[in-house]
């Protein structure tokens, strides 16, 4: 973070300089008059509304959120940020395992300690971002092997206490051991009906019905206990065999090589998107089956340089984020909810913006891919018409006929399918994908080493990947669409890239 205050550790409007009060403890008699010590190593940080920061120590131990499916108690320890959210909750609380819990602060007041100054109360009302330090700890917690997504964006590890889940499908009402399940997706269509699941179970057979149980039974790792409506879930991954817990397992379907996937560290300190390094090479791109579009004819071989690529499309959460920062216009999500699914409704010039303060706040190179990189990294290097095969297939994306929960009606949240074998998700169907490329309607003048084609007053740009309103034809690898850039879309969204240094 910038620091820039060399005489205090605590001083209106400015930050603490590193290392400053590494060593200095202070003494605050609390409010029952009982001396305690304080470690000021690495200050909290809160930032006020009207742009006052403060330094310190908050020594509130519990911090009480209202989400929407219930209040939750979280040990501040625990808690590593709590900053602005979406346009419909008014705080994002992240905490040390990645867990993400969307709410509003019910501590009415806050307190932090100073170095050589008085207690400072801190009206929640007034904050506007608060930074915990990463601090030793014994804050209990509990061992948790599933992972839960509900449909207001929060993303968290939890233990699943409900046993069987009970599920009407055509031929009749069948009961599932949770012990059998390795993900359930579950989906409304519409407000008061019947919630629709798609379950995996774990020896890869796929299931779909009505879920006839209405409550699922849940515990966190910090201890808070619910019973919740079907309908608040978007999702559940169990995992059967585990060991002790180590935090969230979001990525639960991916198949990367560990020393590939990486998360850059913000300005702040809270981790980046996720990406995954592609080693490029040389490939064929384009219509390698002889029954593709003019626009993906003749095949050309590329011979790419290594580069990095979101492992999931730019999400709400992702980009009103950088809304919020930037105070740059925030999309619609036509009332499907925002979170963990794509963001739409943004033009080639926002999703670059994008890339910009993404670059900015890394201190690396994002950009948006090429259309060649796009395809190499979509094809996962295979060369079928879809990263999984020649057919369709059922259940394997989400696209006006892909027979999944989503198919034809609205986006699903990012990761919702399995990924190709580089590791990606959703790089056929959701929602289409921005790409650097100025549009040309065919290969003639693209670069061979994989660039970005521009023109002169370009304003058409290639997007790709097919999307939920598209049928399964045009979530080929090899499909090329093309839309105008200053134009939003409701299946329309992006990926990035990040440039390596091979040096």
């Amino acid at each position: 973070m910038p620091l820039t205050d060399k005489f205090a550790c605590s001083r209106r409007g400015r930050r603490a300089v590193p290392g400053f009060c590494a060593s200095v403890f202070v003494l605050w008699l609390g409010f029952n008059g009982a001396a305690t010590a304080v470690d000021s190593a690495d200050p909290d940080v809160v930032t006020m509304h009207n742009g006052d920061i403060h330094n310190g120590t908050i020594v509130d131990k519990i911090l009480r959120i209202q989400t929407r499916f219930g209040i939750i108690s979280l040990p501040k320890a625990l808690t590593a940020r709590i900053e602005p959210g979406d346009s419909n909750m008014a705080r994002r609380l992240t905490t040390r395992f990645g867990d993400i819990f969307y709410g509003e602060l019910i501590n009415s007041e806050l307190t932090m300690v100073r170095i050589l100054d008085t207690p400072l109360p801190l009206k929640s009302a007034e904050i506007s971002d608060i930074v915990i330090a990463a601090r030793r700890n014994r804050a209990k917690r509990y061992p948790v092997p599933d992972t839960v997504a509900t449909i207001f964006g929060d993303l968290f590890s939890a233990r699943i206490a409900t046993r069987d889940f009970m599920l009407k499908e055509i031929g009749g009402i069948r009961l599932i051991r949770r012990a059998d399940i390795h993900l359930m997706d579950i989906h409304q269509p519409e407000p008061g009906s019947a919630a629709m699941a798609q379950l995996r179970l774990n020896g890869g057979s796929l299931i779909r019905g009505e879920l006839m149980t209405r409550k699922i039974e849940l515990a966190d790792r910090f201890g808070n206990s619910s019973e919740l409506p079907v309908e608040m879930f978007a999702s559940i991954a169990f995992q059967v065999n585990y060991q002790k817990d180590t935090g969230p397992r979001f990525n639960y379907l991916s198949r990367w090589p560990e020393a590939s996937h990486f998360r850059d560290r913000m300005r702040d300190g809270s981790a980046g998107p996720e990406m995954v390094a592609l080693r490029g090479g040389e490939f064929r791109r384009g219509d390698l089956q002889g029954d593709g579009d003019s626009d993906e004819k003749n095949p050309q071989t590329i011979r790419l340089r290594p580069f990095a690529i979101g492992i999931y499309e730019v999400s709400f959460d992702e980009y009103d984020r950088f809304s919020h920062s930037t105070r740059h216009e925030v999309p619609e999500d036509q009332g499907w909810g925002r979170g963990r699914r794509p963001v739409i409704n943004v033009s080639w010039d926002s999703a670059n913006a994008f890339t910009d303060w993404l670059s900015q706040q890394t201190g690396e190179s994002y950009r948006l891919p090429t259309d060649a990189e796009w395809e190499y990294a979509a094809r996962g290097g295979t060369s079928t018409r879809f990263w999984w095969g020649d057919r369709e297939g059922e259940g394997n994306a989400n696209c006006a006929g892909c027979q999944s929960l989503w198919d034809g009606e609205k986006s699903s949240p990012v990761g919702k399918f399995e990924p190709n074998p580089f590791g990606l998700h959703d790089t056929a169907g959701n929602v289409f994908e921005w790409v650097a490329d100025c549009w040309n309607d065919n290969f003639s003048a693209a670069p061979a080493d994989g660039g970005a084609l521009d023109k002169p007053g370009c304003g058409v740009r290639v997007i790709r990947g097919g999307a939920w309103s598209f049928p399964p034809k045009e979530i080929r690898s090899a499909n090329r669409w093309r839309d105008f850039q200053s134009r939003r879309s409701d299946d329309t969204g992006f990926r990035i890239v990040r440039e390596l240094n091979m040096n």
